[in-house]
């Protein structure tokens, strides 16, 4: 049985990449992908859901980002399991969610001269990272001096570490956009990083 899902995959499979947190290419490989047929995640529209099965020997985990070599589309790996039958590991299928946005976070760092001098810069930590961003709330409120549209996602990043401090842009129709952190969860699926965050309307 092995076997024959090895060569299934090699038969019927695509071209994949898989990255790190960092972007680094982990793995050149081929993969069997399709639209997963119910939702693991019940607020994300089944429209963005995939399902991937990989050979049983590579390391595929949590917040992995896998790009698609047909459709140069990105997934985040939400969850994987292994495939058994007959005591033996013929796959592993993840389940991933298409990614709609990038992620850039800018961390304020320190450094000194020769003599001495300190000079605070922000410094990306983290360029383009491939993320899904769902709309939690999306209203205008009145500021000074008039009219702004307020808006906050909820982020499944890789699993990245923020501070509360670094500023943090993501690609909404096309542009950067800044946001302010509200929220950051690393726990809750392990591998990955909620983070909650709202439109930064200083100036």
């Amino acid at each position: 049985m092995v076997e024959t899902k090895r060569e299934i995959i090699l038969e019927e499979g695509i071209p994949v990449e898989v990255f790190d947190k960092d972007m680094n290419l982990l793995e050149d490989t081929i993969a069997l992908v399709g639209k997963a047929t119910r939702q693991f995640f019940s607020e994300i529209s089944l429209e963005s859901h995939r399902q991937g099965q990989f050979f049983p020997e590579l390391n595929i985990g949590n917040g992995l980002i896998v790009r698609n070599g047909v459709t140069d589309e990105d997934y985040i790996v939400v969850a994987n399991y292994p495939e058994v039958i007959d005591r033996q590991m013929c796959t592993t299928i993840a389940r991933m969610i298409v990614c709609n946005s990038k992620l850039t976070i800018k961390r304020m760092v320190e450094t000194a001269d020769r003599f001495g001098n300190i000079k605070r810069e922000f410094k990306e930590v983290y360029k383009d990272l491939s993320i899904y961003a769902e709309t939690l709330e999306s209203k205008v409120t009145q500021k000074d001096p008039g009219k702004i549209m307020e808006v906050s996602y909820k982020i499944f990043a890789p699993g990245i570490e923020i501070e509360t401090e670094d500023q943090i842009q993501i690609v909404v129709g096309g542009k950067e956009i800044p946001f302010k952190l509200t929220g950051y969860d690393p726990l809750t699926f392990g591998g990955l990083t909620l983070i909650e965050v709202v439109s930064e309307t200083r100036r």
